[in-house]
């Protein structure tokens, strides 16, 4: 039995070397990710994967062009043009293709010079078009729709999750910005450090030009930053417990020891927000994905403990002592109620799609949005 075991797991090592040979390895790119100790003022680390994802998308699937809208209007055609970046409502996806726009283009629509309007096409459907200052069409927009297939449909599925994992981190990264606060030498020993560790890792198997060793080394990086993200939710537990119970003393002071630990916690949540992409890209690379799947569970699971789980005698969760005892200003007047409204549905809606996708019951429609030249033969 011992003997199966051993075997399975070198086949299970083989498969994920064969995995990681066919890719580039490169999660760290700036000097502040590559050198730096603040883990707050490194890269979002979710960006630059779903913009290889949607490139790995582009070349490597099939593509139907689309003659409808599958959208009621072009209100997120519009958002999805201006802010370049990937827009998901319902089961829709769709994903920026701008490569070829030019600069002056990209630059009058970001000015609002040109906009996106409507145009009928011979067959009388609307199709969305970029209009110049005086609303002649200059530019098609095109949308691509993915045809899904074994070969890329769990890179569709990451591109959601890292979504999620993205806008989870904005909202906090705003919550951030508020408040400051010094990790103490136990925080950075216990959370900081294990993850310095893996960058090291990664790093150093960047220049191995083995994929065996290039894979072992990835493989301890994992551990280091699985260390970091059990420290993060036992501190987050832990920390929790501590301000409730500080909440709970009669006519309680607002301001330290409150703010600490609502400090502790708010970097906590951004942190271990971080950590949990970081790992997931690397089991991914690695061709890991069920585990992967598992880490985004576990931190949404975490994350919903924060805005549901009571805390209080009377029922309160985290984020609700949070609000209540958060130092608010006119600049982030209830940032945590709105966190909490916002994140609750979000995270419900992500439980339900991940359990979905672990049982290969899920389905995401996915479309690349091109620009493209006008053809002559439609214009009007």
């Amino acid at each position: 039995m011992t003997e199966e075991l051993d075997n399975t797991s070198k086949n299970q090592d083989v498969e994920r070397i064969d995995k990681a040979s066919s890719k580039s390895l490169m999660l760290f790119k700036t000097d502040i990710d590559r050198y730096g100790s603040d883990i707050t003022a490194m890269s979002d680390f979710f960006d630059e994967y779903v913009q290889q994802m949607t490139l790995s998308l582009r070349e490597q699937s099939a593509l139907e062009i689309v003659s409808e809208l599958p959208v009621a209007n072009l209100g997120i055609i519009t958002d999805v043009i201006h802010q370049a970046d990937v827009i998901m409502r319902g089961n829709i996806t769709l994903l920026p293709d701008f490569e070829n726009l030019p600069l002056d283009v990209k630059s009058k629509l970001k000015k609002g010079l040109y906009k996106v309007g409507e145009s009928k096409q011979v067959d009388g459907n609307l199709r969305a078009v970029i209009l110049d200052e005086n609303d002649v069409r200059i530019k098609d927009i095109t949308l691509k729709k993915v045809i899904n297939d074994s070969g890329n449909i769990e890179t569709v599925r990451s591109i959601g999750n890292q979504l999620q994992m993205r806008q989870m981190y904005a909202k906090l990264t705003d919550i951030q910005e508020f408040q400051t606060y010094q990790l103490e030498k136990d925080r950075d020993r216990d959370i900081i450090v294990p993850f310095l560790d893996a960058r090291a890792l990664v790093l150093e198997a960047e220049n191995k030009e083995s994929d065996e060793e290039r894979v072992l080394l990835l493989k301890e990086a994992d551990g280091k930053i699985r260390t970091a993200i059990n420290a993060i939710y036992a501190d987050i537990e832990t920390t929790s417990k501590r301000f409730a119970r500080l909440t709970n003393i009669p006519f309680v002071q607002f301001g330290n020891p409150l703010n600490r630990y609502m400090g502790y916690l708010t970097s906590d949540f951004q942190i271990a927000t971080k950590y949990v992409g970081v790992r997931m890209q690397l089991l991914e690379y690695m061709g890991d994905t069920k585990t992967a799947k598992a880490v985004l569970q576990q931190y949404q699971h975490v994350m919903y403990d924060v805005l549901t789980k009571p805390v209080t005698r009377k029922g309160l969760s985290t984020a609700a002592l949070m609000h209540d005892y958060f130092p608010y200003n006119k600049t982030n007047m209830n940032c945590w109620y709105t966190f909490s409204k916002e994140m609750r549905p979000a995270l419900e809606s992500g439980i339900r799609t991940l359990e979905l996708s672990m049982n290969g019951e899920y389905k995401n429609d996915v479309y690349i949005v091109s620009v493209e030249d006008v053809n002559d033969e439609e214009k009007e």
